[in-house]
């Protein structure tokens, strides 16, 4: 069977992040999308992001409804998350791994850990939204993913986070599961029970 892998931070999970999964299991036959939440993401300081627990129970609720869909703990623990590092723990000669990432994160590759050694251990899908423009991206990086348009909605985790904490809606933009957790355990500044 092959598998995706979509990694992240997840604080929160959001519809962009399942349409991107769903279009990708689609368009390259993939049997199950794995969603891998980093531990400790390089480019954040610990104190920046909600402890991983809380990220991955949002992630199992987020993704529960889908059984094509799966949630995968990959990460070193106590270590920097780098994406490099957990393809080596995943592939092999006879399962190459499809890695799932956005435009965005393909405009920052070159200052991943070993992003060479990325493009050679997993066939890397890039999502393309409406309006994405690859020409500011490496060619050399370019000329070795693969790109595939999804119905891209303008969402990210900072914006929701920071909808919550001024007390505007979130509906829509998180599946609905992950809204009421967010509010019964008050994250993000959230009024605790609302």
């Amino acid at each position: 069977m092959k598998k995706g892998y979509l990694g992240g931070t997840f604080d929160p999970p959001h519809l962009g992040h399942l349409i991107l999964a769903q279009e990708a299991l689609e368009r390259y036959s993939l049997g199950k999308v794995l969603f891998v939440p980093s531990r400790i993401p390089p480019h954040k300081t610990v104190s920046e992001i909600t402890e991983f627990e809380i990220r991955l129970q949002m992630l199992e609720l987020a993704v529960e409804n889908n059984s094509c869909f799966g949630v995968a703990d990959l990460e070193s623990r106590g270590q920097p998350s780098y994406t490099v590092d957990m393809l080596k723990r995943i592939s092999s000669p006879d399962s190459r791994p499809y890695f799932i990432i956005g435009m965005d994160s393909l405009k920052e590759m070159h200052g991943w850990k070993q992003p060479d050694r990325v493009l050679e251990l997993a066939d890397v899908v890039v999502g393309t939204r409406p309006g994405s423009d690859p020409s500011s991206v490496e060619p050399e990086f370019l000329e070795r993913v693969r790109l595939f348009s999804f119905p891209g909605v303008w969402i990210s985790s900072s914006d929701v986070r920071k909808r919550v904490k001024a007390g505007r809606s979130i509906s829509y933009l998180v599946p609905e599961s992950v809204e009421s957790y967010i509010m019964s355990r008050g994250l993000y500044g959230a009024e605790k029970g609302h």
